[in-house]
């Protein structure tokens, strides 16, 4: 797994703390952690994004979303969902499904590293809640989350291909693959004209 530093939860070395500062440390690998299939496919460590801006962004997303496309949706929900959603990552690392991982076993390593992280939070459970929430796809929200995370991978990598990453469509059928509102489908055709040509 390449990163730009090694976890950050080793600085604490066995050392107890409050689980404020504990979760703090363990999540501020997610910072260091790359996405992995954008190196995979040769973007320069340099201009890779993090595990940490991908969740940032698809949290902003989720945001703007609600307030101009989802009215009916529980914005605040969506907000913490697209937070949370890749907690699980400080521990486990960004697994693509070229790594040989199956899914099974990816959602098996992810979930432990969610429990170890949330067990001592004062609310650790309602996060693990809203985490296994968007797992299971088991609300509007959660299926929301889920496609607007793909939507953030192509909008990033629309920026890749302006860079001058070259063809990504492989990315761009993964995000059409997962997409079901109208909405959203509407913003990935826009995106697609924004596209440098090939």
């Amino acid at each position: 797994m390449h990163t730009k530093a090694a976890p950050s939860f080793a600085l604490l070395q066995d050392r107890r703390t409050l689980p404020l500062i504990e979760a703090y440390f363990e999540l501020h690998h997610l910072k260091q952690l790359y996405r992995q299939g954008w190196l995979r496919v040769g973007i320069p460590r340099e201009t890779c994004e993090s595990v940490a801006e991908h969740s940032f962004f698809v949290a902003l997303l989720c945001l703007f979303l609600a307030d101009s496309y989802f009215p009916e949706a529980d914005a605040s929900k969506l907000v913490r969902m697209a937070l949370l959603h890749d907690v699980g990552e400080a521990r486990a690392g960004d697994i693509t499904p070229h790594d040989g991982v199956s899914r099974e076993e990816k959602q098996r390593r992810e979930r432990e590293a969610v429990e170890r992280i949330f067990s001592e939070l004062p609310r650790g459970a309602d996060y693990l809640a809203l985490w296994e929430e968007y797992e299971q796809g088991a609300s509007f929200e959660a299926r929301l989350v889920r496609q607007v995370d793909r939507l953030e991978m192509g909008l990033q990598a629309t920026v890749y291909e302006h860079q001058g990453a070259g063809d990504l469509s492989q990315f761009f059928a993964s995000v059409h693959k997962v997409l079901e509102t109208p909405e959203l489908q509407a913003l990935l055709a826009e995106l697609e004209t924004l596209r440098p040509a090939r």
